[in-house]
This record gives structure tokens, sequence and C-alpha cells, in this order.
């Protein structure tokens, strides 16, 4: 097909362009993936009977549609969009062509649905080597770029499921490729099964080892924290009564170990029934009474047990000797029992005030993690009950608070089990945030909204009764570097600062209009690994207010059959 003298100083502006600009580690989108493309839809275009005009524009947009890379990896498309302008501009490119390939651009965003025939040839030539036998080796390349620019590591088995997954969503639109490369594309999903099944053995061990070492990892923790706690405790009044002894050392870690464990098995029992339903300072009141009694309680428990498998003397002399000799006198008894009340009053008042500014907050604070301002990357979810004036004016005041109350009492049990963490509470909405590397892992940041969904869901006939409806929500998700510092000096907060928290909000904003519960920015989306639990949909690119370039838009559902995987992922 003849070129025209003008495509020809575009295609040699452009090729310049990307071997001086794009970064060697641009694996797999480098400048002979884009020559691979401009082909691929030069023999579409022609498949589909386009005319040779319609064609030229389509190579021009698949030379540009990539030049984006030189400048951000995720949302290179506006930046290829503005690379495209600016230049054809600038040689008197005529106006209404500059926006047909701005446009076609475009289109090659992520899981975009083609509009028209054009958008089509381009789309399916972006996709082209799903049908390609080079397509094994080239899916090498964008792994390894993957790991350099989005942080995202595979094993084998991992990265076959992931091949396995795009090949199987990824449909042709043009006649011309349906026909011609379906077939191969299919053959590649033969080739990437049987590479997984010959990874499955070792991969199954290393998982099932990893699984074992993590829940291991998680029940020492868990225990660790809890016992420490006990023997702190145990340690501190033993040693102030006794003295440094070895009966109250082995006494204090023996009660130690007993109050650990007590408090680990009946800690949530006691939270879900009893303090939730009391104020703060009786809940003080009564977890130090508890603490006091199950210290007495293990303490005579431990002199019991040391008495009879450690101590040489019999076990009535040991009681006479040691016990009794605490209650023995007023000064003892009030000795011992103040500094239990003390300890006890100051583990549980720091238990507490856990719960108000969040365990990991409250860590932060301690640690002093963010005295001096720190660059994170995090991701933010703003969750808003929808038609909360109109809920107001209906239940009044008293009765919206409750069930405010209730939402938020209700949706922490998904936040808590993604690894997120309560950011403020904002009138009807809860901002919830994660850093990058928990909000990621095992798509908890989208696995939190519909945990969150599916309680509410759950308790219907609670909130029915009660209120006489169910709340609906909508959320907005996004994620970027932030700023994060303690501020204030009367009421100090840890606080973020930057762009990110201020787009998540527009994105949330965004649910009404285009009709969706759940918006998710492209930024976040490519950091994600879906498949085969979530299906992500292309729903717009919009410039929110105050951005100078368009966002992706994405809405995520559950993928059909894979809720118990899903319960098992968790």
């Amino acid at each position: 097909m003849a070129e025209s003298s003008e495509y020809l100083k575009i295609k040699e502006y452009v090729e310049r362009f990307l071997t001086e600009n794009l970064a060697p580690e641009l694996y797999y989108h480098d400048v002979e993936h884009t020559k691979q493309v401009v082909s691929a839809v030069e023999e579409i275009g022609v498949g589909e009977g386009l005319d040779a005009e319609t064609i030229e524009l389509l190579k021009i947009a698949a030379w540009f549609h990539d030049t984006g890379y030189t400048k951000k990896y995720i949302g290179h498309e506006d930046e290829s969009k503005e690379i495209a302008r600016s230049y054809l501009s600038a040689i008197g490119y005529d106006e209404h062509k500059i926006q047909r390939i701005c446009s076609l651009i475009d289109a090659t965003r992520y899981k975009h649905e083609p509009e028209n025939i054009e958008e089509a040839c381009l789309l399916d030539a972006d996709r082209l080597s799903v049908g390609k036998v080079s397509f094994i080796l080239r899916g090498e390349k964008l792994r390894r770029e993957w790991e350099i620019f989005m942080n995202k590591f595979h094993s084998d088995q991992e990265w076959y499921e992931v091949q396995v997954n795009y090949l199987k969503e990824t449909v042709f639109y043009t006649n011309y490729a349906y026909k011609n490369y379906t077939l191969l594309k299919d053959n590649n999903i033969e080739k990437f099964y049987i590479l997984r099944e010959n990874a499955t053995p070792e991969s199954i061990t290393t998982r099932i080892r990893k699984k074992t070492l993590k829940r291991s990892k998680k029940v020492v923790k868990i225990l660790w924290q809890l016992l420490a706690i006990g023997l702190l405790f145990s340690l501190s009044v033993t040693f102030t009564v006794w003295g440094f002894q070895e009966y109250s050392l082995v006494t204090g870690l023996i009660a130690g170990t007993i109050m650990g464990l007590l408090l680990r098995f009946f800690e949530k029992p006691y939270e879900t029934a009893v303090e939730k339903k009391i104020t703060f300072p009786f809940s003080i009141f009564a977890r130090t009474l508890i603490l006091v009694f199950l210290f007495l309680a293990s303490i005579g428990f431990s002199a019991v047990i040391y008495a009879i498998l450690l101590s040489r003397k019999p076990s009535a002399e040991v009681y006479a000797d040691k016990i009794e000799f605490v209650f023995s006198t007023p000064e003892n008894i009030f000795r011992f029992l103040i500094l239990a009340f003390l300890l006890s009053f100051l583990f549980n008042f720091v238990k507490l005030a856990s719960r108000i500014l969040g365990p990991r907050v409250l860590r932060n604070y301690m640690l002093g993690k963010y005295f001096r301002p720190h660059n994170e990357e995090r991701i933010f979810m703003f969750i808003d009950i929808n038609s909360s004036t109109a809920l107001a004016e209906k239940l009044g005041p008293h009765k919206y608070h409750l069930l405010l109350s209730d939402f938020f009492k209700d949706i922490s049990s998904a936040i808590e089990d993604s690894k997120g963490e309560i950011y403020q509470y904002v009138g009807d909405e809860v901002v919830v945030t994660w850093s990058m590397k928990d909000g990621i892992k095992k798509n908890n940041c989208v696995r939190c909204f519909f945990d969150i969904e599916k309680n509410i869901t759950r308790l219907r006939h609670q909130y029915e009764n009660n209120y006489g409806i169910r709340p609906d929500f909508k959320a907005g998700l996004h994620g970027g570097n932030v700023i994060t510092a303690e501020v204030g000096q009367i009421k100090s907060e840890i606080v973020f600062h930057g762009d990110v928290v201020n787009t998540s909000e527009r994105i949330l904003s965004q649910c009404h209009p285009l009709g969706k519960k759940f918006l998710v920015s492209e930024y976040v989306i490519r950091k994600l690994n879906l498949l085969p639990y979530y299906e992500a949909e292309f729903v717009s690119a919009i410039r929110l207010k105050g951005k100078g370039s368009e966002m992706g838009l994405y809405s995520i559902r559950v993928a059909e059959g894979v809720s118990n995987r899903l319960s098992r992922q968790a």
C-alpha cells in the first residue's frame, strides 16, 4: 500500500522519538512492539476492507499509541494523546484527523469496548500477539517489565494463571482477526495449561508450605502479644511482692502464660457480648476487675503447679511460705492489690484507647513513625451511604445516628480482615486506607468492598426491622503517593496530604452520574491481579475537577462462580 509523504514523515519522527526516549527496561512496550501493532493494524484494516485513508489514520494512531510510556507507565494514554496532538498540530496536520487519532489512542485503554470499526481494528492489532506463536516469549518480557514498573512479582505458577486468564478473557472485535487468529489464541491457552500442569506439583508444595508458615507466624504473633501482656503484668507483680527470686520468675512465667491463653480465647467474645454495650469508664473498670481476678487465679494456680512439679518442698509448705505471705499483713495486701490494679488499668486504658485511634495509628504514635513527614504509597477508599439526606429526614436525627452507628459497626470486620485502617468518619462517609502493599495483596482493597456488601446484605432483615430500609452505599478507590505526618498540638492527629485523597473523593462523586456502585481508578486496577476472582469493566475516561488530564475509571464485579474460592482466598 502506497504511503503518503506526510505519513512517512510522521513514521520517521515517532520511530526516532521512541528509540531515543523509551526506557531500556520497557522490555515489552518497546519500539518493536509499536512496529508490530502498526503492521497488524494495516493487515486487519485491509482484511476488513477499509479505505486507504482510514488505514493510514489507524497506522498513525498505532505509531503514537504507546509514546506516553516515555512519560508515565499507568495512564500513558493521556500522554500519548498530548504527544500526538502537539507534533501533528506543529506540522499542520488536519485538525479533524488529529481528533480521530486521539480518540483511537484513547480507545486502547485497558478494558475499553470499541465503539466503531476503527477502534476495533486498533484494539485487535494491539492484542494480536495473543494469536501468535511468540506470545509466550513476549509475555515473559511483560512479566519482567511489570516487576520493574508496577512492583508485581509472580511465581511461574501464578504467571501461567495470569496468562491463561488474560487469553480467555480476550476476544477479537473484528471478523478478520477472529477468523484468522482465534485458533492460534486457543493453542496458546492449551500451551499455558500444559505449563501450569507441569509446574503444579512443586507449586502446590510450595503453596502449602507458605500457607503453613504464614498461619504459624500469625498464631505465634497473636500468642506472643498476649503472653507478653500476661508475662509483663505477672512478673511486675511477683517481683514486687517476692523480690527477684527463682520462685518469682517461674511463678510469673506460668501465671503470664495462663493469662495470655485466657485473653486469647475470651477477648473477642467479651468485646462482642459486653464491651460494645457499655461506656468507656465502665469498660475500663470492668476490664481492670477481670484482669485482676485473672491474675489472682493464675497466681494461685501457678503456685500449685510450681509446688507439685518444681519445688522440693511439700505443697502445703510452699503455699504457707509464699501465698499466705502475700496476705499476711494489710500492708502486703494493699501493695499487691494496688500494683495489680494500676498495671491492669494501664494495660486496659491502652487497649481501649486503640479502639478510638485505631490499633495501627496508636502503634505509629507510640513509635513516632510520623513525627517527621513521611512519603509513602497508599490506597484510599471513600464509602458513602446513598440518599443520606432523604434518610436523615425520614428517620429523624436520633434514629439516623443509630443507623450510621450500626452501619459503621457492621462494616468494621470487613475492613479489619482486609488489613485496612479507618482514617476518618465524615458525616455518613467513612474513609478507609491501606498501605499499597497490604491493599494490593490478595486484592484486599477490592475484597473489602464486596465483604462489606455481603455483611450488609446478610443483615438486611435486621436493618429493615429497625429502620425500614437496608442502607445502600457506593465507594470510590484510588491510590498513589501521599505525605503522612502528625499535625496539631492541642489535638494531634495523623493525616495524609496529597492529591490522592482528594481524587479518591472525586471518584466517589462519579458513582451516581455513571450509574455504578464501585469505581476504581486505572492506577489501582493496573496494580491488582483481579482474575480469576474479579472482573474489571472500563466505564469512562473523565477529567475530574482540578485534574489536568483524563483518568480511566473502572467498575469491578465478582467473577461468576467464584464466591467460595474468594472465601478460601481470604
